[in-house]
């Protein structure tokens, strides 16, 4: 059995769902080493000085497994005894292809440090291979610009030592979910995203309100969290859809859990999609997905779904919404079963065979190691 510690200077979130699930579903012995929730770029400048503290008085593991909001190679010099560890970095995100505000430029800091604790790492882990070329496209794009702080080798590097690990995501409370849906209509969609410009809520709420003046019938259920800046339109949909807006706001497990059971469609506009817990999620409750043709969204729906399912613009965006809350649904179990894939139970072999492979200083042989 290996001792691995989990530092992660944000345990928040997914951050925090995957740091929990490493420690009940692995074989090995799984530690946390951890900061709360809060700012994240304070958690990038900040996190390795502090949690590097706190790592000295502990004794080194046999693997250390840190997050892209770990500044790993200050924390291996403040964290000296520590330094010997294998390193594993797992990336939940990327702060080269992470959306920005309009008008807002890529912040190098935050971008260095994940290039360098990549080059740190004796292995680097992508939570989807889409993640993974994005992110190495990202580097060689970059590496071309005048004056940058990039080199050649370092990517190559970094590509020979990467691999595929999926997040695991916890599905078996859904098992014990109701299924409550009504037969016929009006059809229920599910928003279960942050409500914030990375999430693209404005366009959203205007396909909603365009379907609403063509007399399409549908209600809708917005969830997930508001964030620091949620988007103006988004808020007004309760005005501006009255009735239609069966549910309005952050929902508890609970609610989410009965949201997820009573809808039929579940929708993302999203300007990014690294993995897509909330997508996966809605499938394995039976919810229909309609998504982005890009991202990591077609790795997630099931390929012959793809044209019912996937939109190239907005305008196809509402093209597929009106067909599915007018016309036929696709059966459910497609995409449960696709969803089914990412169970913790059925990731975690990978993870622990990676987590073993580290403890002896080797490479693993699952996931998509070097793969293009």
């Amino acid at each position: 059995m290996v001792r691995a510690i989990v530092v992660e200077p944000y345990y928040g979130g997914s951050h925090r769902a995957w740091a929990d699930g490493l420690v009940r579903y692995s074989r090995h012995r799984i530690e946390l080493l951890t900061l709360p929730e809060g700012p994240w770029r304070q958690r990038m400048r900040r996190g390795a000085q502090e949690l590097a503290e706190r790592a000295r008085d502990l004794p080194p593991p046999d693997v250390i497994i840190a997050s892209d909001m770990l500044d790993v190679p200050a924390f291996l010099a403040l964290a000296r005894p520590w330094a010997q560890a294998p390193v594993l970095v797992y990336f939940h995100e990327n702060q080269f292809t992470y959306p920005r505000l309009r008008g807002t430029k890529l912040n190098s800091w935050f971008g260095q440090i994940n290039y360098l604790s990549a080059l740190a790492a004796d292995l680097v882990a992508f939570n989807s291979a889409y993640h993974r070329e994005d992110f190495l496209a990202a580097l060689r794009m970059l590496a071309r610009q005048p004056n940058n702080w990039l080199r050649e080798e370092g990517i190559a590097a970094i590509e020979a030592k990467s691999l595929v690990l999926p997040l695991g995501v916890e599905l078996a409370w859904l098992d014990g979910v109701s299924n409550v849906r009504r037969d016929g209509s009006p059809r229920q969609l599910l928003w279960n995203h942050r409500w914030e410009f990375d999430k693209n809520p404005a366009m959203f709420a205007r396909v909603l309100e365009r379907l609403a003046v063509e007399g399409v019938p549908f209600t809708v259920a917005v969830a997930g969290a508001p964030g620091l800046n949620p988007n103006k339109d988004l808020l007004q949909l309760p005005e501006r859809l009255g009735k239609r807006v069966v549910h309005f706001g952050y929902a508890e497990r609970e609610v989410y859990g009965r949201l997820l059971a009573q809808s039929d469609i579940v929708v993302s506009t999203s300007r990014h999609e690294f993995f897509g817990v909330a997508t996966v999620e809605a499938m394995y409750a039976g919810c229909i997905p309609v998504a982005p043709r890009r991202y990591n969204y077609p790795a997630l729906v099931p390929e012959e779904w793809h044209q019912l399912c996937l939109f190239e613009s907005e305008e196809e965006c509402h093209e597929r919404l009106a067909a599915l809350l007018c016309g036929p649904l696709p059966p459910r179990e497609p995409f449960r079963y696709a969803a089914a894939r990412y169970r913790w139970e059925s990731v975690i072999g990978d993870w622990d065979e990676a987590i073993e492979a580290l403890g002896r200083r080797a490479l693993p042989r699952t996931g998509t190691l070097g793969q293009k």
